[in-house]
């Protein structure tokens, strides 16, 4: 315990001595991903949620970036019991890809960014009931995902990041969606 302590403090005052400046030409990646798990005590309803986005942003001016982002996320439920009898498995798997904004505000340390992304989201469905043969069905559509975030520079190259946003071409629901990352800021 007196090892992490001294490490955390260590990473503090590492921190607090360097803030990055993004500047006009300079790159970066970054790696954001979400978990969810539900169920209840009955065992009755299991859910699990695994949400991975990799994005590559350039610089084109002081806190300003234009890039790709591409996401993969993978959901599957089971319900017993479900009504009627028997169970139900249900499983979904998503791809999207997309041209991404991102501005962000200030030099701090804990540094806050709005980010737009569009793009084109491919959907795949699968379902079965007990006692008979699965189906599936694929989709193909458009999305557009406002978010605002929170960048904590650790140092010159490297952040953590917390963002929220949600898919305004979704008519039927919103979901707003937490992703926790890491941002690296790639040569000078």
């Amino acid at each position: 315990m007196k090892k992490f302590f001294i490490m955390l403090v260590a990473i503090y005052l590492i921190s607090n001595t360097v803030s990055a400046q993004f500047e006009k030409g300079g790159w970066i990646t970054s790696l954001q991903g979400s978990f969810g798990a539900a169920g209840r005590k009955s065992d009755l309803y299991k859910y699990h949620n695994l949400q991975i986005k990799p994005e590559l942003l350039k610089l084109l001016r002081h806190n300003l970036a234009v890039g790709f982002v591409a996401g993969i996320e993978q959901s599957a439920s089971r319900m017993k019991n479900y009504p009627g009898g028997g169970e139900q498995i249900q499983s979904d798997l998503h791809f999207q890809a997309g041209p991404v904004v991102r501005k962000y505000f200030g030099n701090f340390k804990l540094r806050p960014y709005a980010e737009l992304s569009v793009g084109v989201k491919f959907s795949r469905y699968y379902s079965k009931f007990s006692g008979e043969a699965g189906s599936s069905f694929s989709n193909t559509e458009a999305f557009i995902r406002p978010a605002l975030g929170l960048s904590y520079m650790v140092n010159d190259k490297v952040s953590f990041n917390i963002s929220a946003g949600t898919d305004l071409m979704q008519p039927r629901y919103r979901e707003l969606e937490i992703n926790l990352g890491i941002s690296v800021k790639l040569g000078k």
